[in-house]
């Protein structure tokens, strides 16, 4: 009989066991792959907004136009500058790859090439804020489902089977069993509680849309105007316009 309860006994534990790790490791998983998402967001779609940025503020040429651009585009200043300056701006042509103004005049050249770039930035900073959004999302159901489980699954309780539960065959015991009865009922229940990924605010910043170019107009060809002033007409056989 009373090996029969033992085994009763140890069906329970190893169920509860099952239970939380299972849900453990089922978690750590969503949260590596929302980590990788997060990473590949901030490498690859940053990315392209940075160039679109170095190319705007090439055209710019003036570092006080390009701050009137970012505050007309409302985009963050130092967010922005910091990104931009993070590596090595390639220069001209290099700079501008394949893109071409196109037009009969250099002025027309130049306007088309800056309106080709902020519809570039627009699209891209737009692909940049719904990532984010669909982060926070994730962020959020993963945080939810383990308030969730915490709430329906006393850890208190589980604490005290697992401190109980003698499975030296058990792998994924080995830390409970070595450490158990040296550590207090506090300090096992904070190492049991599953701590929630990062927020998508502490790896990336939030970039809200570009308003349309048609809205900004009168003011984008303002700066454009300036800017395209300080451009040496010497140098227009090294330049996209």
């Amino acid at each position: 009989m009373e090996d029969f309860a033992n085994a009763i006994v140890y069906e329970v534990k190893q169920e509860i066991a099952d239970r939380y790790f299972g849900f453990r490791t089922r978690i750590e998983n969503q949260s590596q792959i929302y980590l990788a998402k997060l990473t590949e967001t901030g490498r690859a779609v940053e990315a392209e907004i940075r160039l679109d940025l170095c190319r705007m503020r090439f055209l710019l040429k003036e570092p006080r136009l390009f701050c009137l651009f970012l505050d007309m585009a409302d985009l963050p200043r130092d967010y922005v500058l910091n990104l931009a300056n993070q590596q090595a701006t390639p220069k001209g042509l290099e700079l501008f790859a394949t893109m071409r103004g196109r037009g009969f005049t250099r002025w027309r050249r130049f306007y088309a090439l800056a309106k080709s770039i902020y519809n570039s930035l627009a699209k891209n900073i737009v692909v940049y804020h719904e990532t984010y959004l669909q982060l926070q999302e994730e962020h959020a159901d993963i945080c939810m489902e383990i308030e969730k489980f915490q709430h329906q699954n006393d850890l208190s309780d589980i604490l005290c089977f697992l401190r109980n539960f003698d499975s030296p065959d058990s792998e994924r015991m080995k830390f409970l069993h070595s450490n158990a009865t040296l550590l207090s009922c506090q300090t096992l229940e904070q190492d049991l509680r599953i701590t929630p990924p990062p927020p998508v605010t502490e790896v990336i910043n939030l970039l809200n849309p570009l308003p349309p170019i048609r809205q900004i107009k009168a003011q984008l060809t303002d700066l454009l105007r300036e800017a395209f002033t300080h451009h040496d007409c010497s140098s227009q056989g090294i330049l996209p316009f």
